[in-house]
């Protein structure tokens, strides 16, 4: 039996995180993340965002499921993600 024939060019696939870790190894920009990770005050504050988005992904799925059990549907749950400090980086 013969294989079949791929037409996927493998040497035009980028790996996942390939311009991160580009990144990463020239040193750019990566001071300024290490700063703001290492920085107290903005641990903080980001730990208190992520804790006040997951309080209200809580409260909406919570009011999704009563207003769903009302018409007798299903409610699939509300999933945020939380924030990170390379979403405060200019890109």
């Amino acid at each position: 039996m013969s294989k079949k024939k791929s037409y996927m060019n493998n040497e035009n696939i980028l790996a996942e995180g390939l311009f991160s870790k580009l990144r990463k190894a020239l040193g750019l920009s990566v001071d300024v993340e290490k700063k703001l990770k290492e920085d107290k005050k903005f641990s903080n504050s980001l730990d208190d965002l992520n804790t006040s988005l997951k309080d209200f992904e809580d409260e909406l799925n919570k009011r999704f499921r009563e207003l769903n059990k009302l018409q007798n549907k299903k409610h699939k749950d509300v999933k945020l993600d939380k924030y990170t400090v390379k979403d405060f980086l200019k890109k």
